[in-house]
């Protein structure tokens, strides 16, 4: 029985997948977690195959649409994240272009197997060569640069025809019913390789140095508010009321007395709406009170 298992410092998972990249022509890779550290790790090698194929899980069980939509959310997240952690040794991320050129082309697809929780790890390679039938490599590490190197895995070879003929069989059974998201990777790994002018990085970098000194709404009331310096205290507080009342219950009634200046809290409700929220506004008046008080 062949074992990779990671302890041997000059034999690893990502060392026995860069070899077979020299005689394969294709990758079938079954996979709990991805990362794309783990193309990174095999830059200059998984370019001489045809195709990779990679399948992963959602990391839940999904029983609906809008809950698949939370886990692939999820899962996009996770690789959002690896793309920074990427980052911190890989400052340019340096082989990630190939990686982006090799999903536009189809060299490389990605799915999610959405029907149940999907924690399987396999790698079939097929030999270039069709006198030489696949093999496979079973077991616990993950595509990820950690499952390939610094883990301890447990991870067996098959190169018995008929037993890989059957993990061929489970491979393409589970690959036809997960989903194919290839474009929504290749979105998430797109965004670390943009490219920025000097305006976006210095208009970027001012906007987070300035998030935490933005003008608060009572700052616009008091400094650049023109209805707020014509109503009287009592009023203010109805236009506070108002909107607090708003904000909890999603809409508010102002029905004080005859004389107390709705109108007046109207407008400036009108303009802190407008002017303030950026919002559009409906004002729906009553025939009688146009000429009169709004016009």
């Amino acid at each position: 029985m062949f074992i990779v298992d990671n302890t041997d410092d000059n034999w690893k998972a990502l060392h026995y997948l860069n070899e077979w990249c020299e005689i394969s022509r294709q990758f079938d890779i079954a996979t709990g977690y991805f990362e794309i550290s783990s193309l990174i790790a095999m830059d200059g090698h998984w370019q001489k195959l045809e195709k990779i194929r990679i399948l992963m899980g959602d990391e839940v069980s999904p029983r609906t649409k809008s809950a698949f939509s939370r886990a692939l959310s999820e899962k996009l997240g996770q690789l959002d994240n690896s793309m920074e952690a990427e980052k911190e040794g890989n400052d340019f991320l340096e082989g990630v272009d190939a990686v982006i050129e090799a999903i536009q082309s189809g060299q490389i697809e990605c799915r999610v197997y959405k029907k149940k929780k999907f924690h399987a790890k396999a790698y079939i390679t097929y030999d270039r060569s069709p006198v030489r039938p696949p093999v496979a490599l079973v077991g616990s590490a993950n595509y990820t640069y950690k499952g390939l190197t610094d883990n301890i895995e447990l991870n067996v070879q098959i190169e018995n025809g008929a037993e890989v003929k059957i993990l061929q069989e489970w491979y393409e059974k589970h690959w036809e019913e997960a989903v194919d998201v290839s474009e929504e990777v290749l979105e998430v790994i797109e965004k670390h390789t943009k490219e920025y002018t000097p305006f976006q990085v210095y208009a970027k970098s001012l906007q987070e140095y300035l998030r935490g000194h933005e003008e608060s709404t009572s700052e616009w009331e008091r400094t650049k508010s023109v209805m707020f310096k014509e109503i009287s205290q009592y009023q203010r507080e109805a236009y506070h009321a108002c909107m607090k009342i708003a904000n909890r219950w999603r809409g508010a009634f102002l029905c004080d007395g005859v004389g107390l200046g709705k109108t007046f809290v109207g407008l400036m409700i009108l303009e802190r709406l407008v002017v303030h929220d950026r919002k559009n506004v409906v004002l729906l008046v009553p025939k009688s009170g146009r000429v009169a008080v709004w016009e």
